[in-house]
């Protein structure tokens, strides 16, 4: 690869320079040196009037290795070879152009050497000044010690194989032009294995101002010379309904986080902020970081912060004005969420669900249950469920465990009803979750309304009446499917479908005629037993006994039926 050189040839004795490129050596191991550079174009400084003279001896290509030789000039003008560069053999420095970068652009230089004593690389603008290196270099030669200073201290070995050991970054606290300057005692087969990446404009934040902002889906980087900081630095940002934040933040040298809500502290820590946040209307927050008050040899001279924002634009059932809404009573509603795809929807941070559970008039009574699948729910402590109105103000609350009831009183305005669910910090399981489930969030909600159904009764559909006895050979089976019911709501209910879903109960004495299970016996019974299977068997214990089989309507379980099983021998 060719190198356009910048060359100022004089009378005078010059020092051989011999710069090559390598390209991405894969003989490097710093991890950094992957990443892309973009800066703006740049010229050498010999070009324009206005810029600093400087005698730049060539123009580093960022993002390349190179390779540099140097050799003293011997007098001998006839032995130049056109591919290098010769200076004054007393010089004791060699500049190199990078270019004209913006303010809070950071510049990573990678380098190793050979046979160059006391060498130093520094980078300075051309107004003369150095840039502070953000990472401790060696004291001396014996590397034993490290101080932060304005230089990279590279190590040596500059061979094709060797790898670089030694790297440091600087940080631009201004707009201007910018160069690499090698300091050292050269001599004949001086060279030097050398890498710059620059990312222009990575720190929008360099201490100027206390106040900042930033947008939904941001982030911000943030470096500040500790002793010239403010005390605080605060950094705004907004969002509206419909949508929630992300937001994270880490730093070094910075002592505390806070988020604020207006003026109310929402939480803070003294080493990073991780938290979603859901606004309920339009809201403007901020974020308070506090950088450490004094720079030290434990320190060094930088604070440096990045918050990052990343917004998503919520679902259906995830906000009051978009809610999801049950199909009717007496049904499990479920909601299956997105996968969790790299923290994006970060349920394990927070659950949020708005659930439209009917219209009601005044003196309906209500019974409501919640719950979730695939993600922890044993913490109660972090877990509500409440009933909101129409207006959002909250009537009651509903336990998580059990369920909860609630009826529509005479100070209750009459209309749309709503569940709302909010869990924090509820880990996804592992344990027993098929892989096409694990970070999948499922929450159910299920509505019951007493005094729904006017009438349910078992009904013989071939005969078209309602039935309330029926006969049974000993050893048949009994499936609760095969049965049929005539149901009937009131006339002034809202509901256009109601659940037909039955929960079965005999009682205690019945369960020595229809059994299906060890499990059910009557001396363990209280009244009834409910039925969890979807069968029983008539038993031969039961010849001649009539039993009790009660069903119950799940949509409205004040309505229950009881069929009297009468049970006979086989006829054979």
């Amino acid at each position: 690869m060719q190198f356009k050189k910048l060359l100022s040839f004089s009378a005078a004795l010059f020092m051989t320079v011999a710069i090559t490129a390598c390209g991405d050596d894969s003989s490097s191991s710093a991890s950094d040196e992957e990443s892309s550079s973009s800066v703006p174009s740049f010229r050498s400084s010999s070009s324009l009037s206005t810029r600093a003279d400087i005698d730049y001896k060539d123009t580093v290509k960022l993002g390349d290795t190179l390779r540099i030789y140097v050799e003293l000039f011997k007098g001998d003008s006839s032995k130049m070879d056109e591919s290098e560069i010769y200076l004054d053999s007393n010089a004791t420095n060699l500049p190199m152009y990078l270019g004209n970068f913006p303010k809070g652009s950071r510049i990573k230089v990678f380098a190793s050497t050979s046979n160059i004593k006391d060498d130093q690389i520094f980078i300075k603008n051309e107004l003369g000044e150095y840039l502070q290196a953000t990472k401790a270099a060696p004291k001396d030669a014996s590397r034993k010690d490290s101080i932060y200073r304005n230089a990279l201290i590279p190590s040596y070995g500059a061979d094709t194989s060797a790898t670089f050991r030694d790297s440091n970054t600087f940080v631009t606290f201004n707009d201007n032009h910018y160069y690499l300057e090698i300091e050292g005692k050269f001599k004949d087969e001086s060279s030097l294995k050398l890498k710059v990446l620059v990312d222009s404009a990575y720190y929008k934040y360099i201490g100027e101002d206390e106040k900042v902002s930033m947008k939904m889906t941001d982030t911000l980087r943030g470096i500040m010379l500790i002793d010239n900081a403010p005390d605080e630095v605060s950094i705004a940002f907004s969002a509206n309904e419909g949508y929630s934040v992300n937001l994270t933040t880490e730093g070094e040298n910075i002592i505390l986080y806070k988020l604020i809500d207006g003026d109310k502290e929402l939480g803070s820590s003294k080493t990073n902020l991780d938290t979603m946040l859901v606004p309920n209307d339009s809201v403007n927050w901020s974020i308070k970081i506090k950088p450490e008050s004094f720079s030290s040899i434990w320190t060094g001279p930088f604070a440096t912060f990045e918050a990052v924002t990343k917004a998503r634009k919520l679902e259906q059932g995830e906000y009051f004005s978009m809610p999801d809404s049950i199909n009717f009573p007496g049904e499990a509603y479920v909601r299956t969420r997105s996968k969790d795809d790299i923290g994006q929807y970060k349920y394990n941070l927070r659950q949020e669900q708005f659930v439209w559970i009917g219209d009601y008039k005044k003196g309906d009574s209500v019974m409501v249950r919640h719950w979730i699948q695939n993600y922890n729910d044993e913490n109660f402590q972090n877990v509500s469920i409440e009933i909101l109105d129409k207006n959002k103000k909250s009537k009651v609350q509903v336990s998580s465990v059990n369920g909860g009831s609630f009826k529509i009183g005479d100070d209750w305005s009459e209309g749309p009803y709503y569940l709302h669910y909010l869990r924090l910090n509820s880990d996804p399981l592992d344990q027993g979750i098929p892989d096409s489930l694990r970070y999948v969030l499922q929450l159910f909600t299920m509505v019951q309304q007493p005094g729904l159904l006017k009438t349910m009764q078992f009904y013989d559909s071939e005969k078209d009446e309602v039935i309330d006895e029926q006969i049974f050979v000993a050893g048949d089976t009994l499936r609760f499917k095969d049965f049929v019911f005539q149901m009937a709501p009131h006339s002034n209910t809202g509901w256009k479908i109601i659940g037909s879903d039955i929960e079965w109960f005999v009682t205690c004495e019945s369960l020595n005629y229809l059994n299906n299970s060890s499990r059910y016996e009557e001396e363990n019974c209280k009244n009834e037993q409910k039925i969890s299977s979807n069968y029983l068997i008539a038993l031969e214990s039961g010849i001649g006994k009539t039993a009790e089989l009660i069903a119950q309507s799940v949509a409205d379980p004040a309505k229950r039926d009881t069929l009297k099983v009468s049970i006979i021998a086989n006829a054979e």
